[in-house]
């Protein structure tokens, strides 16, 4: 038994660390045997280390995640999961083909280790097959964004179908057509978020257009609109799954309502309508039956008509079978009885004129006689003509009415066509005649009028040069015309008849007298010049209406007349002497005027010109110019066009200068208009602002367009104005509403942060103290008392937080050495342990850790660690440990001057943990690091 030690190979040695040797040096994994060893080993060695050099040798992939997942040791299962997790993310000597990677992908079991592949992994078949395998929603975003491709990004794309998603998607989008599609399926989205309430609106429509159909009075229009509503009814409903169940059973009752009334209201009506159907069918019966019997007449007519050009003979048998035929057809017709009459008659007629062809070719001849008759007479040029030949073409149009109406309408086209010219032509040639002799019928009668106003007024001078303009018309006139008017033209020649004998006896006391009236005019002029030339020119008009005094005292009556004309006259030519020197003076200052114009023309187109002084200067020389007093007349129209010559071509630059303002000003006005619709009121008012400063670098526009202008300016700038005035007002109301309800929600919040000891619910309130802070700082103009305020809040929530971190972390310590001075004290097993209340206090991590080391039997000195610890700590050690605390010291000074590594005091206490089993011997040390944490 003893000898068997002896004989048994390395591999199986008690030793650990010579069954290491043996695996690295003496089994080979290419020996099946060797394989097996190693294998068992790897399985049921007792030896972390053992199975871990194993796994080493071994070094296969399959064997790798076999023993990650079956392993019965702890560590190898971890160092196998990390060796997998290597090997797929290409960190490992061991590669895989992308096949291998899909096929572990599908067949694997778990999910551990594949987020860290998938956050490495470029190709992309293996990164969609990761994704799809992993199943986790919340990593789409951020393998999208990782992952550019665009095959990738549209197999994720597939996964989304909430738009707030997408919409972070189409930032991280990797091309156009991922956007596209992105943006397709947001648009989509957005559809079916609309669908149903386009279709409500859709059904409600239609329901609203169905009821309307009650309003409708006449059937046949109702039944037009319904059709269409019924089809598109159907339509819908084939869309109402996008509805709610609910609404799609709202929609369908209403429609059978609606229905149902429809069809009530109008079941009187339906017969009404099928009536009228009946009746619409009949008349188009029995348009149909007119129209076929006006043709067969119309056929008739124009077999006849043939027959009688071409001399043809005639089947008049033929004829009255058709007509007996039509009649018997006529009758038995649906046509009304007056249709029946008219086309009967019109039958009748045709079969009369088979009895008149010899007549009707008679006719014919007839008519083309007086066609070549009256082409052989010219139409009238003169008043003479035209009254000769009117009277003819009057009778050739009679004779043509006999020859039509005996043609019975049958006459050649040709010929009614030349008629038809002729007698245009004609009526186009006598028509200024008539007119013109209608003219001057109408003077003839209105002149003859006249002089009996005026022989009735006792006006007789002007009688008779009325008189002899009338005899003149009447001479002008036709026979026929002046027979119309014989009548007043005898009557008015008699009265001038008698008249002319009354002349001489009336005329002669009558300018007798007004001799007298101007002679006492020059013995007592006017004391107005101008009125005494006024009665003196008034004298001379009643002169000449009285007409001829008696011969023997016409003469001399005349001469005394004219002889007092000239003495009454005489004192005005003196006063118009007198007004011809102030003419003169007039026209010495306008000419004046005139030179001042010239002058400035020659002087003022200097660059820069000042167009305001140009302005001024045109007032003043126009001013001038009005008050300058008259001129002879003759010579103002010479002056004045001087004047203008050379006055308009500096009006024609200044209203150049004052157009092109008013062009520059109406632009702003319109710049204005344009800003004032902008919903941001400030932005605008900062334009207008601009436009008002450019508005005064702009000169006069011209009276007829500046005030128009700025007071189109003012009242945008106005309205803008009050715009602002009203939003500030608005801003400000809301502004402090909006204040007093944070400054609620703020109070409410500290009264919770008082009484509440939750972290978690501490770190909610500090997020809303946030928010409302954000909200506050962007109120303009801050109110920096209320930002305080949330400040000093935030900060309070900050100090409860971290009391409360502080105080639990001093509680946990505290747990950990009850914990570890019962461990040390061995009064209960590990059972009995994890009972305790200190125990329960505990997170799951640091449970685990304390039941390792209850378990634990190795028993180790911590004598070292704990000098350790309380060098980290700054703490004093006991005296006894002085020296050893130096050497301690001087070691770890060297370790972190090679490491850098900064000091980890928790960390330091788990290896301390860890080292070994707690027993009775380290209550002492317990007590010595216990301050350090406490």
């Amino acid at each position: 038994m003893i000898f068997s030690n002896f004989f048994k190979a390395k591999w199986q040695h008690k030793d650990s660390n010579v069954r290491i040797t043996a695996i690295n040096n003496d089994l080979d994994v290419n020996t099946p045997e060797h394989l097996v060893i190693l294998k068992d080993l790897l399985q049921h060695d007792e030896s972390e280390l053992v199975r871990r050099t194993a796994l080493i040798k071994l070094a296969d992939f399959d064997i790798f995640l076999n023993e990650s997942e079956n392993n019965t040791n702890k560590k190898i299962k971890e160092f196998s999961r990390k060796q997998v997790t290597q090997i797929l993310t290409g960190e490992h000597s061991i590669s895989l083909s992308n096949d291998k990677k899909l096929q572990y992908i599908q067949t694997a079991n778990s999910l551990l280790g594949l987020e860290a592949w998938l956050t490495s992994e470029t190709d992309t078949s293996l990164v969609i097959a990761l994704f799809d395998k992993i199943n986790k929603p919340q990593l789409l975003m951020s393998v999208f964004s990782q992952k550019p491709q665009a095959e990738i990004q549209h197999h994720l794309l597939k996964q989304v179908t909430e738009k707030s998603q997408l919409e972070k998607l189409l930032k991280k989008a990797c091309n156009e057509d991922i956007s596209a599609k992105i943006t397709d399926k947001i648009t989509e989205i957005d559809r079916l978020i609309e669908l149903p309430k386009t279709i409500s609106k859709k059904a409600q429509l239609n329901l609203s257009k169905f009821l309307a159909l009650t309003d409708v009075a006449d059937y046949g229009v109702m039944l037009s609109k319904k059709v269409p509503l019924v089809d598109e009814w159907q339509s819908l409903l084939l869309e109402f799954d996008y509805l709610a169940k609910e609404d799609r059973d709202i929609f369908i009752a209403k429609h059978k309502t609606i229905e149902a009334q429809v069809e009530k209201l109008f079941a009187p009506k339906a017969e009404a309508y099928q009536q009228q159907l009946i009746a619409e069918k009949l008349e188009q019966e029995q348009k149909e039956a007119k129209a076929f019997f006006n043709t067969e007449i119309a056929k008739i007519s124009q077999s006849l008509t043939t027959a009688i050009f071409e001399q043809a003979e005639v089947d008049e048998t033929l004829f009255e079978l058709t007509f007996t035929s039509l009649m018997q057809q006529l009758n038995d017709s649906v046509l009304s009885n007056a249709d029946k009459g008219y086309l009967s008659k019109a039958l009748k007629q045709e079969q009369h004129k088979l009895t008149k062809i010899p007549l009707i070719a008679q006719s014919v001849t007839d008519a083309t006689q007086l066609i070549a008759k009256i082409s052989q007479l010219a139409l009238p040029t003169n008043n003479q003509e035209f009254n000769e030949r009117q009277p003819i073409f009057n009778d050739w149009l009679e004779q043509w009415r006999a020859v039509e109406k005996q043609s019975s309408g049958v006459l050649p086209e040709s010929i009614t066509n030349a008629q038809k010219e002729i007698a245009s032509s004609w009526n186009k040639g006598l028509a200024p005649f008539v007119a013109d002799q209608k003219a001057q019928l109408n003077q003839a009668q209105k002149k003859i009028n006249e002089l009996k106003r005026i022989i009735s007024s006792g006006k007789f001078n002007i009688a008779f040069g009325v008189f002899k303009r009338i005899e003149k018309i009447v001479e002008q006139l036709s026979e026929k015309q002046k027979i119309r008017i014989q009548k007043d033209f005898d009557a008015v020649s008699e009265k001038m008849a008698e008249l002319s004998d009354w002349e001489h006896y009336i005329a002669t006391p009558r300018k007798q007298k007004l001799i007298e009236d101007i002679q006492q005019l020059v013995k007592v002029p006017l004391d107005n010049p101008n009125d005494q030339a006024a009665k003196v020119k008034e004298y001379r008009q009643i002169w000449n209406s009285l007409g001829h005094a008696e011969d023997d005292v016409e003469r001399q009556l005349n001469n005394e007349f004219n002889e007092y004309c000239e003495q009454a006259f005489a004192p005005c030519r003196l006063f118009y002497k007198e007004q011809e020197k102030i003419r003169e003076q007039h026209l010495a200052a306008r000419l004046a005027v005139i030179e001042d114009v010239r002058a400035f023309s020659q002087s003022y187109a200097q660059e820069p010109i000042d167009w305001k002084h140009v302005d001024v200067q045109l007032n003043k020389f126009q001013q001038k110019w009005q008050s300058a007093g008259e001129v002879e007349r003759t010579k103002y129209k010479e002056i004045q066009a001087q004047y203008n010559d050379l006055v308009q071509p500096i009006k024609k630059l200044l209203r150049a200068y004052n157009d092109e303002n008013a062009v520059l000003k109406k632009a702003l006005v319109a710049s204005a208009i344009e800003a004032s619709k902008s919903d941001d009121v400030f932005a605008a008012i900062q334009t207008v602002k601009g436009l008002q400063n450019q508005w005064k670098n702009i000169g006069y526009s011209g009276v007829k367009h500046e005030n128009k202008l700025w007071k189109e300016f003012r009242a945008i700038n106005d309205t803008l104005f009050s715009k602002r005035d009203e939003l500030n007002e608005s801003n400000k109301a809301q502004q402090q509403t909006l204040l007093d309800q944070l400054n609620t929600q703020l109070d409410d919040l500290q009264n919770i942060v008082k009484t509440n000891e939750s972290i978690k619910e501490l770190d909610v309130s500090k997020s809303n103290a946030q928010a409302i802070l954000v909200q506050a700082l962007s109120i303009k103009p801050i109110n920096k008392k209320f930002v305080h305020k949330i400040e000093a809040c935030i900060k309070e929530i900050e100090l409860k937080v971290s009391y409360i971190h502080s105080n639990k972390d001093k509680q946990t310590w505290q747990a950990i050495f009850s914990v570890l001075e019962i461990i040390a004290k061995d009064e209960v097993n590990v059972e009995e342990m994890q009972e305790t209340e200190a125990f329960m206090q505990l997170s799951t991590a640091w449970k685990k850790r304390l039941t390792d080391v209850a378990q634990q039997s190795k028993t180790v000195d911590r004598q070292e660690e704990t000098l350790k610890l309380e060098i980290f700590a700054g703490q004093e050690s006991p005296e006894s440990f002085k020296s050893q605390r130096m050497q301690v010291q001087v070691q770890l000074m060297q370790e972190q001057m090679v490491s850098g590594n900064s000091v980890d005091l928790q960390a330091g206490f788990i290896s301390w943990l860890q080292k070994g089993s707690i027993n009775s011997t380290d209550l002492s040390l317990i007590e010595r690091i216990k301050p350090i944490y406490c």
